[in-house]
């Protein structure tokens, strides 16, 4: 049984040691070796819950359009994730903390994930649906929550080793993320391993249901796909067993936390009905935040942040690799893209302190236009996989950029009104996922690559414009400063 432990009992547990180091100073090192060890080992079981968990859910996730394509309940249930998102990181995350601490926020909102790859097991609407909805609404509590943990063990470890908090945080957050991006490689893999092609008799012969599409690439329509009696089918009851060992993965993520790590609740004297008028007060004043200029010049950027990452978890993933060779293939392509992606977001963290931010975004910019060109002049083929696993890779590459320096950006620029800005964030974003993953099915991917080429230009645009009048405004306020 998991032991519960409060700011308050902590920080005055770490106080008493303090002032009693004359009296006491042999007990004052095994404190600290005490305090050390339950913040790592905290540390390591967040880590690795949500490894687990992502493991399972972001790879079951990626196949969505591949597998899940009757009535498109699989890109379906993730437009319904987003837009469920949206409502969810406004009202609940703080009202949720509150009542049940931490701890068993994790645990509340781990469970629709489970739920949701469960439901793949036989993926219809009316267990889909619901799933993704309940997905939606614990995701905001669930990442609130891991940075809260994060930021408060860090804090109170930091008080300890007497060092500035930004410091031990900023390691915290990225260890986790070690942890976390590396999902990307095992859910994929496992994905890889475990689906196998459909085979069909022939004359006493198996063979593969490989009857060719022969639009695959630029010019591919779901709509058209569907219609071919055989194509690149996955054997279902590999599926089936895909979907137990996700299942039994998140399963294990859950008792991890469960068992493992300790609570740590926020002590709050406000009432519900308190905090819900903050949400509202959040939601108006998120409302407000559009007539900010700063803010409209970064909606266009903001929705490609989202654009970018469903086209490449839906139609990338259909158009190109699913069509040229067949699911199966799918996690292998984007194992590509998590490890590019991971080590993307660590150069570019530590580039931009060199050569600055602007800079980033430009490599960024190229490398997207230059993918979307190759993609609209490239006919993908069973002989040219490698193209494949090239284009994945550079993807993630820009994507750790978007992912990494938009947040930055917006917390530069909002200091003062940061919750509403990064809700704003949130929302647009969001809306980016939602757009192309009900468009996704009824339009060729050209269509598609045609929008993501507009949205790119007119983000880049708002960034430059944006970015110049962050400039002159510290021009100015260095030369109103005294001297």
């Amino acid at each position: 049984m998991s032991s519960v432990i409060s700011d308050i009992e902590l920080k005055s547990q770490l106080d008493r040691t303090i002032a009693d180091v004359d009296q006491s100073a042999v007990n004052l090192p095994v404190a600290n070796k005490q305090l050390r060890f339950q913040t790592y080992k905290n540390l390591f079981v967040l880590c690795m819950a949500f490894l687990l968990q992502f493991t399972a859910f972001g790879a079951i996730g990626n196949l969505q359009s591949s597998l899940n394509t009757e009535a498109n309940v699989g890109v379906n249930s993730l437009s319904i994730i987003y837009a469920c998102l949206i409502f969810s990181a406004i009202f609940l995350p703080h009202p949720l903390i509150a009542i049940f601490g931490v701890k068993w926020t994790l645990v509340i909102c781990q469970i629709p994930y489970l739920l949701y790859v469960a439901a793949n097991y036989y993926p219809k609407g009316y267990l889909m649906y619901p799933a993704a909805a309940l997905v939606g609404l614990g995701a905001a509590p669930l990442w609130t929550s891991k940075c809260s943990y994060l930021t408060d063990t860090g804090t109170i470890y930091a008080e300890s080793k007497l060092v500035h908090k930004d410091i031990i945080v900023n390691r915290f957050f990225g260890i986790f993320f070690m942890f976390f991006q590396s999902s990307q490689v095992w859910g994929n893999l496992i994905s890889y391993l475990v689906l196998k092609p459909k085979e069909i008799e022939t004359n006493g012969t198996v063979v593969d249901s490989n009857e060719k599409y022969n639009k695959c690439g630029v010019d591919f329509s779901e709509q058209e796909y569907k219609g071919i009696a055989v194509w690149n089918q996955i054997d279902r009851k590999t599926i089936n067993i895909l979907c137990i060992v996700y299942i039994c993965i998140c399963l294990c993520s859950i008792i991890t936390v469960i068992i493992f790590l300790d609570q740590r609740r926020k002590s709050s004297k406000e009432q519900i009905s308190v905090m819900l008028r903050r949400s509202v007060i959040l939601l108006v004043s998120t409302v407000k935040h559009m007539r900010n200029v700063n803010q409209l010049l970064l909606i266009p950027l903001t929705i490609w942040s989202g654009l970018e990452q469903s086209f490449l978890g839906a139609q990338f993933t259909k158009g190109f690799v699913s069509c040229t060779l067949n699911a199966k293939y799918v996690g292998l392509v984007l194992i590509a893209y998590g490890i590019c992606d991971s080590i993307g977001s660590l150069s570019f963290g530590q580039l931009v302190k060199y050569v600055g931010r602007w800079p980033c975004f430009i490599i960024a910019a190229i490398i997207n236009y230059s993918l979307i060109i190759t993609m609209f002049i490239w006919k993908p083929s069973e002989n040219q996989i490698y193209v494949l696993f090239i284009l994945a890779g550079l993807w993630g590459l820009a994507d750790a950029v978007w992912q990494t320096q938009i947040n930055a950006f917006y917390g530069v620029l909002f200091v003062e009104k940061d919750e509403a800005a990064f809700s704003n964030y949130r929302l647009w974003e969001s809306s980016g996922f939602v757009l192309f993953y009900i468009i996704t099915p009824f339009i060729r991917i050209r269509i598609a690559l045609i929008i993501l080429l507009i949205f790119l230009t007119l983000g880049m645009c708002g960034y430059g414009i944006t970015e110049y009048r962050l400039r002159k405004n510290k021009i100015k306020s260095n030369q109103v400063a005294p001297s």
